[in-house]
């Protein structure tokens, strides 16, 4: 997880083992859009998550400022 000027609340996350994929898979209610997988750790896939998020704002962020 990288370091941001604001915090990332997820009201509610869900993450379970998926068999067809071999991995755990982290969503967000907030965010259904985004979906993390980590094949070995579920806390993974949760950072995985926010890092998804975190990226996401950033780039919303960059696209209210004006062009050069």
């Amino acid at each position: 997880m990288g370091i941001i000027d604001t915090d990332v609340c997820l009201s509610s996350f869900q993450v379970h083992w998926s068999t067809s994929d071999a991995a755990f898979i982290a969503r967000s209610d907030l965010y259904p859009g985004l979906v993390a997988r980590n094949e070995w750790s579920s806390l993974a896939a949760i950072d995985n998550l926010i890092d998804l998020i975190e990226g996401q704002r950033r780039e919303g962020r960059s696209a209210d400022r004006p062009a050069a």
